[in-house]
C-alpha cells in the first residue's frame, strides 16, 4: 500500500515570536506544500526530491540534516506509544525552504499523517500537533512554539486561524481582502545565526519570567518591564506589544479596515527590528522600498527572522513594475533576486486530509 499526504505551509499575519510566550498568533495555511509518499519497506529509506538525494537511515539520531524532521518525527511517535514500521517514503515540495513559510512544520505533519495511515494508526489532531512539536524541539533541537504545526493541521481555507497559545482556544477569522491580497517577498536571504538566535530569544524571555518571578507573559504588564535591564525590557516590550496588534488586527479584518490592517504590519515590523532585533539588512529594505508605494497597505517580515520573507498586504490590481523595480534595486544592493509568491489561503489536514474534529472551545 502507499499512502500519499500534502501538508500546506504557513503565514503568520502577525503575532511573532508570541506562540512559545503564551500568546495570540494569526495565521493562514497557504496554497504551497510539502508531500510525502510513504510504502512500507524492510529500511527506513528517505528520498529528497528538492535534494536529489536519498538516505537510508541504519539508526535513529539526529544527523543534523532535513531527515532528523522525518526521523524526529517516528521517534516522537514512538515515545507516545505508536509502533512504528520500516518505510520508504519519497518527499516533494512546492515550499520553498528557509523562507520563513514552515516547510519544517509542513514535513513533520504531512510525515506523522502518513505514517500514522500506513500503520493503520488513528490520531487526534491534538495529539498530532504536540507529536510534531516534539519531534522539532527535542529531536531536532529548536525550540519551536506550537503555531506551525498547529495551523498545518486546524487550518480552514479562506480563514485565519486566532489561537490563544496559552489555552490553545481558537476560532476562526473569516478572510474577507475584497479587492486586496496577501503577497510574499521572499528575500533568498537564510542566515546561518537564525536557529541559535531563535533559541536565544527564547532564553532571555524565560529570563525575563525567572527574574519577575511570573509564569506567563500574560501576568506581566508594561509597568512590570520598568527594572529589567535594556535588552530584556526591549524583548518583553516586544512580545506585549504584539499581542495587542493580534487582538486588533482581528477586529481590523472583522470591520474590512484594510487599511489599519496594514498599519499593524508596519508596527509589527518595526517591533521586529528594534525591539526583538530579529531583522535582517535585507529585509528592512525590502519593507522600507514598499512602505508609502501606491497600492501597498503595509509589510512585515514573517518567521523566525534574519532572512526568509516579508508579508505585504496589497491591492489586487499593484503594478508589477513596484516588484520589478524591487528587484532590480535589491540584486544592485545584495547580489540576489527576489521570488515574489501570491498566495491564496487553504486547508490543513484537519480538512483535506479528513481527520476526525474537536471542539475550537472558542476564545
Amino acid at each position: 500500500m502507499t499512502v500519499r499526504v500534502k501538508a500546506p505551509g504557513r503565514v503568520n499575519i502577525i503575532g511573532e515570536h508570541t506562540d512559545y510566550n503564551d500568546g495570540f498568533v494569526l495565521p493562514f495555511a497557504i496554497d504551497r506544500y510539502v508531500e510525502v509518499e510513504v510504502r512500507a519497506s524492510k529500511d527506513f529509506s528517505l528520498t529528497s526530491k528538492l535534494f536529489g538525494q536519498t538516505i537510508k537511515v541504519e539508526k535513529n539520531e539526529k544527523r543534523g540534516d532535513w531527515t532528523d524532521y522525518v526521523m524526529g518525527v517516528v521517534w516522537a511517535l514512538e515515545e507516545a506509544g505508536y509502533k512504528v514500521e520500516p518505510f520508504e517514503m519519497t518527499i516533494d515540495s512546492t515550499l520553498p525552504t528557509g523562507a520563513g513559510l514552515s516547510s519544517s512544520a509542513a514535513l513533520e505533519v504531512a510525515s506523522a499523517v502518513a505514517i500514522m495511515k500506513l500503520m493503520n494508526h488513528s490520531i487526534d489532531p491534538r495529539e498530532l500537533v504536540q507529536i510534531c512539536v516534539r519531534a522539532e524541539r527535542e529531536f531536532v533541537g529548536v525550540r519551536c512554539g506550537v503555531m506551525d504545526q498547529f495551523t498545518a493541521v486546524f487550518a480552514k481555507k479562506d480563514h485565519a486561524i486566532l489561537l490563544d497559545t496559552m489555552t490553545m482556544n481558537y476560532e476562526y477569522v473569516p478572510l474577507n481582502l475584497n479587492n486586496c491580497e496577501f503577497v510574499l517577498i521572499d528575500s533568498n536571504v537564510k542566515h546561518e545565526l537564525s536557529s541559535s538566535e531563535y533559541n536565544r530569544r527564547r532564553m532571555e524571555c524565560e529570563t525575563i519570567l525567572k527574574k519577575l518571578n511570573k509564569r506567563s507573559f500574560r501576568e506581566i504588564s508594561e509597568k512590570d518591564i520598568s527594572a529589567l535591564e535594556p535588552t530584556l525590557r526591549k524583548r518583553a516590550k516586544h512580545v506585549l506589544g504584539e499581542n495587542q496588534r493580534v487582538l486588533k488586527m482581528v477586529e481590523a479584518l472583522r470591520k474590512n479596515n484594510l487599511f489599519l490592517a496594514g498599519c499593524f504590519l508596519y508596527e509589527s515590523h518595526a517591533s521586529l527590528r528594534d525591539l526583538y532585533e530579529v531583522s535582517c539588512d535585507e529585509i528592512d529594505f525590502i519593507v522600507g522600498f514598499l512602505k508609502g508605494r501606491t497600492g501597498v497597505l503595509g509589510a512585515r517580515i514573517v518567521g523566525g527572522g534574519f532572512g526568509g520573507s516579508v508579508l505585504a498586504l496589497v491591492r489586487k490590481n499593484i503594478s508589477q513594475l513596484n516588484f520589478e523595480e524591487l528587484d532590480r534595486e535589491y540584486r544592485k544592493l545584495y547580489g540576489r533576486s527576489i521570488r515574489v509568491l501570491h498566495v491564496n489561503s487553504d486547508d490543513g489536514v484537519l480538512f483535506s486530509q479528513l481527520i476526525s474534529p474537536v471542539s475550537s472551545s472558542g476564545i
